[in-house]
């Protein structure tokens, strides 16, 4: 009879499991929905899924702007369905990026919620976020770093490339442990703008660092960009300031450009391999923030692999 009942609303979902003993409720799957339907009463919907509540999840995701593919509002909940609900929950704070349809997706598709900023990255508060990418010189280099920030208090947001995990020259779990943030910056750092999207996939994955934010290369993005980065449930984080300490800058003029040009809530885009990744150049960064009135990235402890905020 369910699956009677399914057929004449036009609507195929994945069967839920229950314990032992214990019928499935019926309800998700003899559920109908229109556009007023309330999100409460609205069943969570998966890739496969087909009927009168995809066709409402298709047409909230266009009117934002996500494509379902050329076959638009049909009610078959496939890949391109699949793909534009993950690029919308990567899009809006606090939202699971796992391409399911349920009461937090559903909730935020019609109701709305807080946008995600690619330059402020995770972090919601008015402290400014101190951030380094690539690859320190040597290993004792990246120790003193790490150590003299977590001493003044400070917590780094970094960036290694998979290349330079493969050198042995940066070690994520230390510098978790000593309250640091570690983030994905690809495997061998290409503009990935110029990669096919499967080639985008592998640059994001291991042996780079496999979590839930990353860093593009130069910052650039494009559609097949951003839809490898939907499909690894990670979010881009890019910078509001970029010191260009990589033309050769001297310390002094690093530290002074990121003091004078930093805002509350940004991120300061530096580099391990160059001058301002020691214990005295972040030392008087934050201190001149603080004269300024800003405050940095507060180190709270042992940070998780895979954070969903940065609690600054």
């Amino acid at each position: 009879m369910v699956a009677v009942a399914a057929a004449a609303a036009g609507l195929v979902l994945a069967p839920a499991l229950a314990p032992p003993g214990v019928a499935p409720s019926a309800r998700a799957a003899v559920q109908s929905c229109s556009s007023t339907t309330p999100v409460a009463d609205r069943p969570t919907l998966r890739r496969g899924d087909t009927g009168s509540c995809v066709r409402v999840l298709q047409r909230l995701l266009i009117a934002k702007g996500y494509s379902v593919g050329s076959a638009g509002v049909d009610g078959s909940f496939g890949a391109a369905t699949h793909l534009a609900v993950r690029r919308f929950q990567s899009d809006y704070v606090g939202v699971t990026i796992d391409g399911i349809v349920g009461p937090q997706t559903w909730g935020t598709l019609v109701n709305g919620g807080t946008r995600y900023s690619r330059t402020r990255g995770p972090n919601l508060t008015s402290r400014v976020v101190l951030s380094f990418d690539d690859c320190p010189p040597s290993y004792s280099a990246f120790q003193g770093a790490v150590l003299g920030a977590e001493r003044l208090g400070v917590a780094l947001v970094l960036f290694p490339t998979g290349s330079c995990l493969s050198t042995g020259r940066f070690s994520p779990s230390y510098a978790r442990s000593h309250g640091h943030y570690v983030f994905n910056h690809t495997i061998s750092h290409p503009d990935l703008t110029r990669l096919s999207y499967s080639n985008v996939l592998t640059q994001l994955g291991s042996p780079g660092v496999v979590t839930t934010f990353g860093r593009p290369p130069y910052g650039a993005v494009n559609s097949t960009v951003l839809n490898a980065y939907a499909t690894k449930a990670m979010r881009p984080w890019t910078w509001t300031v970029d010191t260009r300490d990589w033309t050769g800058k001297t310390q002094a003029a690093v530290v002074s450009y990121a003091v004078a040009n930093s805002t509350a809530g940004g991120t300061v885009l530096m580099h391990m391999g160059w001058r301002a990744f020691n214990t005295t150049a972040i030392t008087q960064i934050k201190a001149g923030l603080a004269n300024r009135g800003l405050g940095v990235c507060r180190n709270v402890g042992a940070t998780l692999v895979a954070p969903r905020t940065v609690p600054c």
